[in-house]
């Protein structure tokens, strides 16, 4: 059965799994798939600029299959990653190419990114996440595989590209886990400093172990950071910033704010490409310190450079250290007419990004048939400091979505979508609020059925779709219904309440040859039997039931749930579309309150007010209940003491949305003030009057108290 994303089904239930149990009734097994591969599509874009036309090829590897385009003109594709292609027979434009790739990564720990080396007559280029003579950038927004069009984007206008209306994200390319290492036709270069070039979708890693946020390693920390002089990380070597010559460039320099605490660990300076009368050895740094600060006000030196002879480009490593500012200032100079340039800064960090989301492709659990969704449960780890989050949505074709579920941070979540449908698809978030962590998720195995279902199709509104809050209001649920002849029907009704409802069963109209063989209202929930079930035979497309319930908060969605005979598994109901003709607006099936006069706490009670926990069955338990009003998502404490004052038991704090939290018709298992008489040692208490607390955590707290007896 559906477990709860809100308390209420949680409560409803335990209350239908008796009636279960009370029926005889065995629920329908469910299938399962367990998902642990995480699939990525990414696409690159590399920019080599050739001094004049020429001919050559291009050699690549990937991780994963990929598309490989020049200058938006399709050149090829391979699905091997163990394999080297080379494409030959090129032809390069003066000045500068694009060369596109669009690599799909199945997800597995398996080698990520891409390799790719562009041999001209004169000139080569090859990727690297830290030489930017070729720079290399990616996205994580699906983009259409054809030639032209994107393939074609310029480096200047990658801040400017659309697609559709939605301005699309460029980033530079980061370190892969590709190493060129591994392949023998590489062998002709310098592999020392060599290195694939990787995107990393939403931020997240499916090539490690689990799915888990993603490594810094090779990412320029720097690039678009805040400071003084944005061409200094702009990611463009060719744009800098000249400093004085000679010796009055001694204790310039400039600082910047990379947005929040890293792990630093490197500090590179790229010279700016020299002109017709100038080199590299003219425009470089001779010598400079580079200071760290995590608040922008106390700089530590953490590393140094002296009598520089790599002009081209130099850096300082340090141990991994906190830091958000990095400062660098000139220490050295050649001679007094050197004019020194800087092209980039770059900053390199350990550890991983602090925040990601991943989007699954559409999921059709291995069967094309239409599904009842009934829960997922996540397997992993989500450390102190860290947060994951799923929600879900399902479609029919795996284009077109239903609205997504709510966030849930718990292992096991209901899945609260429109059902039956084909596709399930799911996103996951992360967050880490210390440096080096992360949360992962190892595996996501999803619950579903393949039916018979109830019906085809169900869909529900309500009305009124305004009321008064904490008023009996006369609400009417709709129900619209397609029964197919292979659908099993529907037994049993129950629609999410916000307080016990009173079923008018002499108002319900449409069921046909149908009928309510009996009803029940829990604190949450209006439970309809039928007998006959509701079925093709019986006529019934348009269900009117009228009840009589309060609303306890600013708003309340009336769910509502199917179940066919014989099945635990439920089928939840779609709101109904279209426009009601009574009221000309969009049918809905969430009513707001016209107000918001009603106390937070109210209705507070012992049930029943002496108690007798001596195992006879008979009065064992006392429910301390409850009314929870216009707050959600609050925690709730109940605390017991003796007359003297004294705690005798504090029982767990329930995290609540508004609704009744007393018991209805015997049924008080799943209530939050349920009391065994026992202490917090597990000893049972005396007999005599006690005094309990019913503590709401908000700012300052609402409190309200009552009285409860024990005795043998």
């Amino acid at each position: 059965m559906k477990n709860a994303r809100h308390p209420g089904w949680a409560r409803f239930l335990a209350g239908a799994g008796l009636f279960l149990c009370c029926g005889g009734l065995s629920a329908q097994d469910l299938s399962s798939v367990s998902i642990s591969t995480w699939p990525s599509t990414t696409y690159y874009l590399g920019f080599p600029e050739f001094a004049e036309k020429q001919d050559g090829q291009i050699r690549i590897t990937a991780g994963g299959s990929y598309t490989l385009y020049l200058n938006g003109e399709l050149v090829g594709s391979d699905d091997d990653p163990s394999a080297v292609e080379v494409w030959s027979d090129l032809s390069f434009k003066r000045k500068e190419n694009q060369v596109a790739v669009v690599v799909d990564h199945d997800g597995t720990l398996s080698p990520y990114g891409v390799y790719l080396i562009v041999d001209g007559e004169t000139e080569q280029f090859v990727s690297s996440p830290t030489d930017r003579s070729m720079p290399w950038f990616w996205s994580g927004d699906a983009l259409p595989n054809e030639e032209d069009g994107w393939t074609k984007l310029k480096l200047s206008k990658l801040g400017e590209h659309e697609e559709d209306g939605r301005l699309i994200t460029w980033q530079a390319a980061q370190q892969g886990t590709l190493l060129p290492q591994d392949f023998v036709e590489f062998e002709d270069l310098d592999l020392t400093r060599a290195g694939s070039v990787a995107g990393f979708p939403g931020g997240l890693s499916g090539q490690e172990q689990g799915l888990q946020l993603r490594s810094l390693a090779g990412q320029n920390m720097a690039l678009n950071s805040r400071t003084s002089d944005p061409n200094l990380v702009d990611g463009d070597i060719t744009k800098g910033v000249a400093f004085r010559k000679g010796s009055a460039s001694l204790g310039q320099g400039f600082r910047t704010d990379l947005g929040r605490l890293l792990l630093l660990e490197r500090v590179r300076v790229i010279t700016e490409p020299p002109g017709r009368n100038d080199t590299y050895e003219d425009l470089s740094l001779r010598g400079y310190s580079v200071l760290i600060s995590q608040n922008g006000i106390g700089y530590r030196e953490v590393g140094a450079r002296h009598q520089i002879t790599t002009y081209r480009e130099s850096e300082v490593s340090f141990p991994p250290t906190p830091a958000r500012h990095v400062s660098l200032t000139i220490t050295e100079f050649s001679s007094r007419d050197a004019n020194p340039k800087v092209g980039e800064l770059e900053v390199f960090a350990q550890g991983r990004d602090d925040r990601g989301a991943y989007l699954s492709p559409p999921l059709d659990l291995g069967t094309s048939a239409t599904k009842n969704f009934e829960r997922a449960v996540r397997y992993g780890e989500v450390p102190d400091n860290t947060e994951m989050d799923l929600r879900f949505r399902s479609g029919d074709d795996g284009e077109s979505w239903s609205e997504w579920s709510p966030w849930s941070a718990a292992s096991e979540v209901a899945l609260t979508v429109p059902e039956p449908r084909t596709y399930l698809q799911f996103e996951a978030r992360m967050l880490a609020r210390i440096l080096d962590a992360t949360p992962r998720l190892d595996s996501l195995v999803i619950w579903f059925e393949e039916g018979p279902f109830p019906a085809s199709l169900a869909s529900g509104s309500i009305s009124p779709a305004r009321a008064s809050i904490g008023v009996d209001t006369l609400f009417t649920y709709t129900l619209q219904l397609e029964i197919g002849e292979n659908d099993a029907g529907v037994e049993r009704l129950a629609i999410l309440t916000p307080w016990p409802a009173r079923l008018d069963g002499g108002a319900v109209r449409g069921l046909g040859e149908a009928a309510i063989a009996s009803s029940y209202a829990t604190s949450d929930s209006l439970v309809l039997i039928f007998d006959p079930p509701v079925t093709s035979a019986t006529g019934a497309t348009e269900v009117v039931i009228p009840f009589t319930t309060r609303l306890l908060s600013a708003s309340h969605e009336f769910k509502a749930l199917l179940f066919a005979p014989g099945q635990a598994a439920s089928l939840q109901v779609d709101r109904r579309q279209g426009t009601d003709p009574a009221t000309e607006l969009p049918y809905t099936t969430v009513a707001e309150a016209a107000n918001f006069d009603i106390p937070i706490l109210d209705h507070v009670q012992a049930h029943p007010g002496v108690f007798t926990p001596n195992g006879d069955g008979t009065n064992d338990f006392a429910v301390l209940g409850f009314t929870l009003s216009r707050v959600s998502g609050s925690f709730v404490h109940v605390e017991i003491y003796d007359v003297g004052g004294k705690l005798v038991r504090s029982l767990s704090p329930s995290r609540l949305h508004p609704g009744s939290y007393s018991p209805v018709a015997g049924r008080d298992d799943a209530l939050p003030g349920r009391w065994d008489g026992r202490d917090d040692e597990g000893r049972l208490a005396p007999p005599g009057l006690y005094l309990y607390r019913i503590v709401v955590d908000l700012e300052p707290d609402e409190v309200a108290t009552g009285v409860v007896g024990l005795a043998y």
